[in-house]
């Protein structure tokens, strides 16, 4: 977890507050982000983003943290199917609901730059803990396995695969191991028309992959999933992938593996898809091993816990995460958006050339509680707008009282203020303007409904 480049980072992305760099991917860049609690957000705007509301107990964890993805600029212009494949994505973890898989909590696949943000979880990849404090005993590795069987499990069931799964895409949180990263999920019943990936495309993580993905990645089936979670299991005794490279059709080497384990792993780490067990098969051998050791479900699931707990690896959070509420600067740029109509990203603003400004330093200034102008004591000063202005520029940050720099450009441009004829009526108030959403709005929260009306969502 790194701190924002203020340069380079945005602070707001739609209607969340980023607060850390957890990392980037092939696709995009992660960040840990809150939702911000804003006033007078008109349906269609939480509509358009998604929204969801956490089910959780807010009182228990009012930081309300999230991870927000957003899809890497670089991708837009190369690959054309990025963002379709963005769009699925977030398609896939909205539709697999399971504790084991974290839940959307809002996204934006049409925005200019995508993302989309689902529940943060608190600890250790399973990468990271093997590495760092050494392979699973029989209870722990048993509880992984089941939550790893309940995971893929509820992704099959909405006929997805996930296509990717490996020991960095396994984190151990609070309630136990969470499946991440959709990226390669894909419907395992659709059309060849629909189809993303080529026959002969290779996608996936090579030493976790079965001999299958590595030939044909589009025709892969759930069986493949399971090659991946036997895979994973065997990098929770070894500390290695089966195979260093690729998967081979000759056996793995089995140095390190306790014979326990060998009757399953042997089962599932085999180049033909039809031999290997299905899920039910995979959970059965797993309880198996359980009762062998003289174990419940319960007690391995306490083991695992506190050998996560032990090991200390949970990322520490930054200081503002911890804070029970958004920086009063970023709520108040954000609420100033909503205020005047302008969903944050701008995705429904409307055909006008002037609307798209730069962003009024001032107004972050202003926000973050900056020493007002000389020619406006107690008050802000307003700022004057050229009728014929030059190319927007993205302005430096600002440095707070304080000389720390105050919060760099939201993902979306904030237009200048408009000088404002005195026969004009005055400005909308935020109420006014939760119940009048603009045109623009209207039409795209239209279009949005056509295309999801099939699933009765909107």
């Amino acid at each position: 977890m790194e701190p924002l480049d203020t340069e380079a980072d945005p602070r707001v992305v739609g209607p969340f507050e980023l607060l850390a760099r957890l990392g980037a991917g092939g696709m995009g860049v992660a960040y840990l982000a809150r939702r911000i609690p804003l006033e007078g957000l008109p349906d269609e705007m939480a509509a358009a983003y998604r929204l969801v509301e956490p089910d959780h107990d807010q009182e228990a964890d009012p930081a309300g943290l999230v991870v927000v993805k957003m899809i890497l600029p670089r991708l837009l212009d190369h690959q054309p199917q990025a963002r379709e494949r963005f769009a699925r994505e977030v398609d896939a973890v909205r539709s697999v609901v399971s504790d084991r898989v974290p839940a959307l909590r809002g996204a934006d696949p049409e925005a200019a730059e995508p993302w989309f943000a689902m529940d943060y979880v608190a600890g250790p990849s399973l990468q990271v803990l093997v590495k760092e404090s050494g392979p699973l005993g029989v209870g722990p590795y048993a509880a992984l396995g089941l939550a790893l069987v309940d995971a893929l499990r509820a992704i099959h069931g909405t006929k997805l695969l996930h296509r990717d799964l490996k020991p960095s895409n396994v984190v151990l949180g609070p309630d136990g191991p969470v499946v991440l990263d959709f990226g390669l999920a894909v419907l395992s019943e659709r059309q060849s028309s629909q189809a993303l990936t080529r026959t002969g495309d290779l996608m996936g993580t090579r030493p976790y992959m079965p001999v299958e993905q590595l030939r044909d990645t589009k025709h892969v089936e759930e069986p493949a999933d399971v090659y991946a979670l036997g895979a994973t299991l065997f990098f929770a005794l070894t500390g290695r992938p089966p195979y260093p490279v690729m998967p081979l059709m000759s056996p793995p080497k089995w140095d390190g593996v306790d014979l326990a384990f060998l009757p399953l792993l042997a089962q599932v780490l085999v180049a033909s898809p039809s031999q290997r067990p299905d899920l039910d098969g995979v959970q059965e051998s797993l309880f198996t091993l359980l009762a062998d050791a003289g174990l419940t479900l319960e007690a391995a699931t306490a083991q695992l816990q506190a050998r996560v707990a032990e090991a200390g690896l949970t990322p520490e959070l930054p200081r503002r995460a911890l804070a029970d509420h958004a920086d009063p600067a970023v709520r108040e740029l954000a609420q100033h958006a909503v205020d005047r109509g302008d969903a944050p990203d701008a995705p429904w603003a409307e055909d006008d050339p002037g609307f798209y400004g730069i962003v009024d330093t001032d107004e972050i200034e202003w926000a973050a509680d900056a020493t007002d102008g000389p020619d406006a004591p107690g008050g802000h000063p307003p700022t004057l707008v050229d009728p014929d202005p030059a190319p927007p520029v993205a302005p430096a940050p600002q440095a707070g009282p304080s000389g720390v720099p105050g919060p760099a450009p939201t993902s979306y441009p904030l237009p200048p203020p408009r000088p404002r004829d005195a026969t004009q009526e005055p400005a909308a108030t935020a109420s006014s303007a939760s119940q009048s959403a603009p045109r623009a709005a209207r039409n795209v929260a239209a279009r949005i409904r056509e295309r999801y009306a099939h699933r009765g969502e909107l």
